[in-house]
């Protein structure tokens, strides 16, 4: 949000009041002075407003949260459920073993959603910008890749027609859209890699229903490149910086 709109939503200061502080230097960002009112801050940032005879703090910085989690099965992805136990579980039960705290998993969310008995790559984050980023994103944003099992074996012309069809786009039951060019490879008769740009309800199960078949087994194995890789099912790490800087994703500073 620009600067300027975002100090006249405080209860403090009108626009005229806002942009008095901006132009005199009052205004202070991560412990920069900002005179710029078209300057973008968010959750992230700590903003002060100084005075001859006082500083104001306006907003303490939320420390940025992007979990990757190797989501193991018979978890759901939510961050409240009565009768199974959660993704947000799974990250609390591993802080209480470790003795940390575990407020902050109160902000944090999860970007789209694996079934039930779905394993494999799922991102949290408290980063809303994150989300929107990974999930509206389309052909040229970031891909999920999964790994299924197939009810019926299929013959190599059955395979090279259903690569096909899905490098082309499917039309799924009940959506009038066709699904955007994804790309499917087979492992063996019965087992297949597809790598989506996009994800809607029940995505890959329906594309295989629309092509004939049924997904028996299905794991994600990473979403927007980040690997699971040395993450046993239930286990979960941050991103690293490299990482955040790849998915635009605020950081902790210092």
């Amino acid at each position: 949000m620009r600067l300027d709109r975002w100090l006249t939503r405080q209860p403090q200061l009108n626009r005229r009041h806002a942009l008095s502080a901006l132009a005199a230097g009052r205004v202070r960002v991560n412990g920069a002075t900002i005179s710029d009112p078209l300057h973008e801050v968010g959750p992230f940032d700590d903003i002060h407003l100084s005075a001859p005879d006082a500083t104001t703090c306006l907003q303490i910085a939320r420390r940025p949260r992007h979990i990757l989690l190797n989501k193991p099965a018979g978890v759901v992805t939510a961050c409240h459920d009565p009768e199974h136990p959660t993704v947000i579980d799974v990250l609390r039960d591993t802080l209480n073993a470790r003795g940390e705290d575990s407020g902050w998993l109160a902000e944090i969310h999860h970007v789209g959603r694996l079934d039930r008995a779905t394993t494999g790559a799922l991102l949290l984050t408290n980063d809303g910008d994150v989300s929107a980023r990974i999930s509206d994103a389309g052909l040229d944003g970031p891909a999920k890749r999964y790994r299924m099992g197939l009810e019926r074996p299929l013959t190599e012309a059955e395979q090279e027609s259903a690569i096909a069809q899905v490098r082309q786009g499917v039309l799924l039951e009940h959506d009038p859209r066709p699904t955007l060019p994804a790309q499917l490879a087979f492992l063996t008769a019965d087992q297949a890699r597809l790598t989506l740009h996009e994800g809607r309800h029940h995505h890959v199960k329906r594309l295989w229903r629309s092509l004939g078949n049924r997904v028996v087994w299905l794991h994600r194995e990473s979403v927007a490149g980040l690997s699971l890789e040395g993450l046993a099912p239930g286990e979960w790490r941050e991103l690293t910086c490299e990482e955040c800087s790849r998915l635009g994703a605020a950081q902790p500073r210092g």
